[in-house]
């Protein structure tokens, strides 16, 4: 049975990841063995040994504090950081 927080999962998890492209940051690799994981989690729950069910809890939850982290990657502050990083070390090749 699909609910609602599965269909907002999907759709966070796709424009979390659209957003991290359009950013160019590289984290595709990242992001998708997450949802890979949130997916068996959530199908096969006995997979998880009983240290990792403690440890991860709903797996849901788990995703979701995962998808935030995403998020902050690309927030304005740190798109910001990263832009300034970017010119200073061009300006550094370039002497």
């Amino acid at each position: 049975m699909t609910t609602a927080a599965d269909i907002n999962l999907e759709k966070e998890y796709r424009s979390t990841r659209e957003a991290l492209v359009n950013a160019g940051l590289e984290m595709n690799g990242s992001i998708d063995a997450l949802y890979h994981d949130w997916h068996r989690w959530r199908r096969q729950p006995k997979t998880l040994g009983a240290t990792d069910r403690v440890a991860i809890g709903n797996p849901d939850e788990w995703f979701a504090r995962h998808l935030a982290q995403f998020r902050c990657l690309i927030d304005s502050v740190h798109v910001t950081a990263r832009a300034i990083r970017s010119r200073k070390d061009d300006l550094v090749r370039t002497r």
